[in-house]
């Protein structure tokens, strides 16, 4: 299989970022198990349904790929293979408080190199992503 563009790349995660805010959405201001990690910070069923999504999703589509996301960790990928960034619920205090102001961060990076971004904040109908030589909002 040939190695991803950039722009591939980028389809790729605007369409995670889809499914991410249909799915963190059905959880929004509902019943959200909302639990304390040992850091002191929240953590709420959407945080892990979305990012179990998410790496389903990309190990499906690039199985080399590596996933670090901050409810599961690191997944290494085989070397010298990309590297995707997941946050599911950036701002889960806001989240489950039923504040409107929180957003799924997704990114790939590739040699060091951040290829890749995506912040996607349903609530507010807002996203915003970036591809190595071009930036985009809506």
């Amino acid at each position: 299989m040939p190695e991803p563009t950039t722009a591939d790349l980028l389809a790729f995660a605007l369409a995670l970022a889809d499914e991410a805010d249909r799915l963190s959405m059905s959880f929004y201001r509902g019943d959200l198990g909302t639990e304390q990690k040992q850091d002191g910070t929240l953590v709420t069923r959407a945080d892990r349904a979305v990012e179990a999504m998410l790496r389903e999703r990309i190990a499906a589509r690039f199985p080399a790929h590596g996933i670090l996301g901050e409810e599961q960790g690191f997944a290494p990928g085989a070397p010298g293979e990309a590297r995707w960034i997941l946050d599911p619920i950036d701002g889960t205090h806001g989240f489950a408080t039923g504040m409107p102001v929180w957003a799924t961060l997704i990114a790939c990076e590739r040699d060091g190199t951040i290829e890749v971004g995506v912040a996607s904040a349903p609530a507010l109908g807002t996203r915003w992503w970036a591809g190595r030589g071009d930036r985009k909002s809506t």
